[in-house]
Parts: C-alpha cells; structure tokens; sequence
C-alpha cells in the first residue's frame, strides 16, 4: 500500500464532532478496503477512514496566523433617480480543538436624491464550546441599528446549546435552542418595556463545492418571554462564488421581522445585496 506523510500540523474536524491537531498520513487502499488517514498528535495515533474527515485545515504557529475571515465590498448608483447603496461585510474567526470564535461586522446605506436616507449596521460576536456527539455550547452578543426600524439601538446577550443534524465534508445542518436578553432604544418612540427576556430557536445550513462555491442559509426565531406575545425572527442568507486568487463574488439575503415593532416603523426590513469580497 502507498503511504503519504504530512510535515505540516493539521486542525482536524471528524464526522462524529471530535477536533484535534496534528500531522497525517494517508494509506490509499485496495480493493474493497477504504482509503486511511492516520492523525499523529502528541498523545495518540488516530486511525480512521478519510469519509470521517469533515473538515481539515493547516494549523498555524501563531494566534495571527490563525485567523481566517473574509471582506465584501458592493457599490450601485442609479443615475435615473441619483440613488446611491452601499454595503460591506467582513467577518474573522479563530478555532481551536476546543473552542471557536466569530466576529462579523455588516453594514448597509441608501441614498436617494429628494428622497429618505436609509443606513443598517450590525456587529455580531459569537463563540462555540465543543461538547461530545456534534453538540456544542454557544454564546451570542449583538448590536444592531436600523433607520428603517426606528432601532437606534438592539443590544442582545444570550446562551445557547446547538447540535448537528448532518455533517459531512461538504454539507452542515444544526439546530440552536437557547434564551437571550435584549436591551432596545428607539429614536421616535419610547416603549413601555426596554428590556426582554427571549427564547432563542435557529437552525443553520452550510453547503461546500470545492472549486465552485458556497452557501449560508441561517434563521433565528426570538419568541418574547417577558413581553408574552412579540415575536421577532431574523435570517442571514449568501451565496458565494469562487473566483481566482482568494476572491469571490457575493449574493446576500437578509430580514429582520419584529411583531410589534414602534408605529412609525416598518415590522419586516429586508435586503439583497451583490459584492466583490476577498478571503484569507
């Protein structure tokens, strides 16, 4: 049988949710026996078939290297109406055997001779605990501004545990159930209640084609706890086209629905969107 060793250290996801570093070497196989990989870390020697490996990335010496994200930058005008959008998206995140974390900055701005302005930022920072059997932990903290809302500002905090439905090499399904805590300002209304407990209720799905693309689809449901009745949902949705040297060209899909939001304001806000984006 013919062997490959790597030199290079290796972040390693499996089918059944265990991460681990190290280097491999791979046993192609023959006949009706399976193609091997063997992980070498300090502790032990892992065997498995290469079908069990979800995921696998080179591991870098330093937290800086470690990082991976990726930037898209969109701009239309339309001369007819002199309307002006623009929208960015960059996120970055970092992942260890045990533990990953997020950031992802969004921002959105219309503009429109004669017309109403219009601008949506949104900061989100996440992070995952590893658990057994494809469960995890996970924390949640956002701000969100919407002018098409009245939202001056949504601050949300929150817990929650996940688990994966599906995961394979170039496909992820999981489910998050958990609670949050937000704390709301509008800019034309005062509510009666600013502060609310919520119920956290998502699911998320990730599809991979090496060469080709990728595709994101998420939604969150936040049914009111404190304010019994309200309900709130909002989902995140691209798709992602590879192009040469690390870029990539961007469709994206997002909506913000709040059952009771202030009269003056809209209850669905919604977007599509196009942009050039890089990655590393």
């Amino acid at each position: 049988m013919q062997e490959i060793k790597s030199t290079a250290t290796y972040l390693i996801t499996f089918a059944n949710g265990v991460h681990v570093t190290g280097q491999i070497s791979k046993i192609a196989g023959i006949g009706e026996q399976l193609e091997s990989i063997t992980v070498r870390s300090d502790h032990q020697n892992i065997q498995v078939p290469s079908a069990n490996i979800v995921e696998m990335a080179t591991h870098k010496p330093s937290f800086w290297r470690q990082l991976q994200g990726s930037v898209d930058v969109g701009v239309s005008f339309t001369s007819g109406n002199s309307q002006t959008t623009a929208n960015t998206d960059a996120n970055v995140g970092y992942t260890t055997p045990r533990w990953s974390t997020n950031i992802a900055i969004g921002t959105s701005f219309n503009d429109q001779s004669g017309g109403t302005k219009t601008n949506r930022n949104d900061v989100t920072f996440s992070g995952e605990r590893f658990l057994s059997r494809n469960a995890y932990l996970g924390g949640l903290l956002d701000f969100l501004h919407s002018s098409q809302q009245d939202l001056s500002l949504r601050a949300t905090l929150g817990g929650s545990y996940g688990r994966y439905w599906k995961r394979t090499g170039n496909t992820n399904l999981r489910w998050i159930g958990g609670m949050v805590y937000t704390k709301e300002s509008f800019s034309t209304v005062t509510q009666p209640s600013d502060s609310n407990a919520e119920g956290l209720i998502g699911v998320a799905y990730d599809s991979y084609r090496f060469k080709v693309g990728e595709i994101h689809m998420q939604v969150f449901v936040f049914p009111g706890l404190s304010d019994y009745g309200r309900f709130r949902s909002t989902t995140n949705d691209s798709l992602v086209i590879k192009l040469t040297n690390n870029f990539h060209f961007t469709f994206s899909f997002w909506d913000n629905y709040d059952s009771r939001a202030p009269t003056t304001a809209k209850k669905n806000e919604l977007g599509l969107s196009s942009a050039l984006g890089w990655s590393c």
